[in-house]
C-alpha cells in the first residue's frame, strides 16, 4: 500500500474517532471545532493533535514558535526534496508547511479589527505572515498549472487573489469559471483545495482574500460587496474564460458573501455556499442569547495578539446584535427574492457561528426548483468531516449547472475518422445510380 494511502486511511480513522466539540477551543482537536478549518489541508492528523497538546495560550509569544516550529521542519524537509528533483514530495512538504504556518499566523493580518486580535500584527506574527507566503510560492511553483495573480481595484482600494485555468483552456476553447470566496480568517493561500476542486471539473478558479483580511484593503462591510464584483470583471475579461457562465463558492464568512453577492449581480449563475450566514434568520431568544454568550467566551479564552495587549471584556448587548445582523440580513434588505439561481447548500446541522436557520431559509425562498441542500446532523460549522464526500458532489453538480447548453465539441480523432465515412458513402451512392442506369 502506497504511503499517501495508508497516510489517507489513518486520517479519516482519526477524523471518525474525534469528538464533537463545537465551539472555538484551540486546546481540543474535535469536530466542528476550532480546527475544522485545517482538516482539508492537513496530511497527518496525529501531527495536529500532538502539536496542540503542547500549546500554552493562544498569545502570540506561546502561540507563533509552537506552529512555526512545525511549519520550519517541512520547509526544510521540501527544500531537501527539490535539492533531490523530487518535485512530487517538495511540493507536499511546502503545502504543509504553508498549512502549519497558516497556524502560526491565525487570524492576522485581520484588517477590520476583531476581539480576539489586534489589528495590527507583532513582528513575530508578521514574520510567520510571511513565512506562510513564502511557503504558499514555493509550492505553487511546482504546479503545472501555475496561479496568475489577479489585483483588482475599486475606490482607492485592491484586492488580490490567484487565478487557475484547467489544462486545455485557451481562447479558442473558453471555460467556466468560479469565484472561490475566502472567509473571516483563512486566506486564498489557504484554498487551494477548492480550486483543485473547480479544476478538477473543468472550471477555471479565482480564489480572493476576502475584505478585510490578507493582501486585500476592502474593509469588511456590506458596501464591499463592489470587490467581488471587479473580481468577476476581471474574470469576464479573461481571454480563456467564459464570462456568460461564472460561479460563486464560499465557506463560512466565504458562504454569507456568496449569496450577497449573487443577490447583487445577474452575472452570477450557479452558487455553492457553506454555512452561510446573513439570510435573515434572526432566531429564536435562545439561539441568539447562545450565540452572544459564545461570543464572550471566544472574546475571553482567545487573544491572538501579544501578551498583556488582550482588551477588557465587554458584553454584547441584543440591541447591538439586532443592529449588526441588519446590516447584512438579505430578507429585512429586500434581496432575499434576488437569489433565483440553482444553489447548492451544505452545513453540519450543529453549527455555533451561522444558525442553521439560514440555511433552511434559503430553501424556503427563490424558485420552485434548482435548490439542492445536505445537512450533516454528525457535524458542525462548515460540515469539515464530511466534506470528502459533500465536496465533489458540489463541484460536479456547479460544473452541469455552468455547463447547460453547451454542446461538446467533437473530439478531433473522432472527426477525422468521419470523414473517410463520408467518402464512402458518397461512392456507394455514385454506385447506385449507375446500376440503376444500366437496369
Amino acid at each position: 500500500m502506497k504511503a499517501g494511502t495508508q497516510q489517507q486511511k489513518n486520517k479519516a480513522a482519526i477524523l471518525a474517532s474525534l469528538p464533537m466539540r463545537s465551539g472555538e477551543d484551540p486546546f481540543i482537536v474535535g469536530i466542528g471545532g476550532f480546527y475544522r478549518r485545517w482538516f482539508n489541508l492537513i496530511d497527518d492528523m496525529q501531527l495536529l493533535i500532538d502539536t496542540v497538546a503542547k500549546i500554552k495560550s493562544t498569545e502570540d509569544e506561546d502561540w507563533v514558535p509552537v506552529w512555526s516550529a512545525v511549519g520550519a521542519e517541512y520547509e526544510k524537509k521540501g527544500d531537501a526534496l527539490l535539492s533531490r528533483k523530487d518535485k512530487t514530495g517538495a511540493r507536499q512538504a511546502y503545502v504543509q508547511a504553508k498549512t502549519y504556518y497558516s497556524l502560526a499566523r491565525f487570524p492576522a493580518p485581520y484588517w477590520s479589527g476583531s476581539s480576539i486580535c489586534p489589528p495590527d500584527m507583532s513582528p513575530i506574527k508578521a514574520q510567520s505572515y510571511e513565512d506562510y507566503l513564502r511557503c504558499y510560492r514555493k509550492s505553487a511553483a511546482l504546479l503545472p498549472d501555475r496561479p496568475e495573480v489577479i489585483t483588482v481595484t475599486k475606490n482607492g482600494m485592491k484586492a488580490t487573489g490567484y487565478l487557475r485555468l484547467p489544462k486545455g483552456a485557451s481562447k479558442s476553447n473558453k471555460v467556466p469559471a468560479v469565484l472561490v470566496m475566502c472567509g473571516a480568517d483563512m486566506y486564498k493561500e489557504d484554498r487551494e483545495k477548492y480550486a483543485e476542486g473547480a479544476i478538477g471539473e473543468g472550471m477555471a478558479a479565482l480564489v480572493v482574500d476576502a475584505p478585510g483580511t490578507g493582501e486585500t484593503t476592502f474593509p469588511h462591510a456590506p458596501e464591499s460587496i463592489v470587490a467581488w464584483q471587479a473580481a468577476l470583471d476581471a474574470l469576464q475579461k479573461h481571454p480563456a474564460i467564459d464570462g456568460s457562465r461564472l460561479g460563486a463558492f464560499g465557506v463560512s464568512r466565504g458562504g454569507l458573501w456568496v449569496i450577497r453577492l449573487a443577490a447583487h449581480d445577474a452575472r452570477i449563475k450557479g452558487v455553492i455556499s457553506c454555512a452561510p450566514g446573513g439570510a435573515g434568520y434572526w432566531g429564536t431568544p435562545e439561539e441568539r442569547a447562545e450565540w452572544r454568550e459564545a461570543a464572550k467566551e471566544r472574546a475571553r479564552t482567545n487573544w491572538f495578539g501579544p501578551r498583556g495587549t488582550r482588551p477588557p471584556l465587554k458584553d454584547i448587548t441584543e440591541e447591538e446584535q439586532r443592529k449588526e445582523f441588519l446590516r447584512w440580513s438579505l430578507k429585512d434588505q429586500g434581496l432575499l427574492d434576488k437569489l433565483t439561481m440553482p444553489m447548492y447548500l451544505v452545513n453540519g446541522k450543529i453549527d455555533h457561528l451561522t444558525p442553521i436557520g439560514n440555511l433552511y431559509m434559503l430553501l424556503e425562498s427563490g424558485p420552485a426548483d434548482g435548490r439542492v441542500a445536505r445537512v450533516y446532523a454528525d457535524d458542525g460549522h462548515i460540515a469539515a468531516k464530511n466534506e470528502r464526500t459533500w465536496a465533489p458532489a458540489a463541484w460536479a453538480w456547479l460544473r452541469g449547472v455552468l455547463a447547460k447548453g453547451i454542446k461538446p465539441k467533437a473530439d478531433s480523432k473522432k472527426a477525422a475518422s468521419k470523414k473517410p465515412a463520408k467518402r464512402k458513402a458518397a461512392v456507394k451512392k455514385v454506385e447506385r445510380k449507375k446500376a440503376a442506369k444500366k437496369k
